[in-house]
């Protein structure tokens, strides 16, 4: 029972439910464009994506300095059946649909930006 507790914690979170929403039709996103997303720093976006890696909700790879995710290809059933069945509520919301929207004018414009650059430091 503790794990679906788990599971259901995970989805629990603002901010993660709008990462799902971001990488629902299975695209793989880089934490610095999550980042500039979501207006959060690099290491509060790393925290939410590495709470979902945990649960086994998204995977990773490192290419160079940054880090991309994507939904589990590998994902448990069940698990696979939850986020189904949430993926209308999160993803046409009004903040879901206006992150997946930006997120596509920022893959737009290729590459990757530097940490410091994303936030105009």
């Amino acid at each position: 029972m503790k794990e679906t507790a788990d599971i259901f914690k995970s989805l629990s979170e603002e901010c993660r439910l709008r990462i799902l929403a971001m990488l629902e039709d299975g695209r793989e996103v880089c934490v610095c464009k999550l980042t500039e997303v979501l207006k959060s720093t690099h290491s509060r976006t790393s925290r939410h994506l590495a709470y979902l890696k945990r649960m086994k909700i998204v995977s990773s790879r490192r290419k160079g300095q940054w880090m991309y995710y994507k939904l589990n290809d590998k994902i448990e059933p069940e698990i696979g059946e939850l986020l189904k069945a949430i993926r209308p509520f999160i993803k046409q919301t009004a903040q879901g649909r206006k992150d997946i929207k930006k997120l596509c004018e920022i893959e737009e414009n290729g590459e990757c930006k530097t940490v410091k650059k994303i936030h105009g430091s």
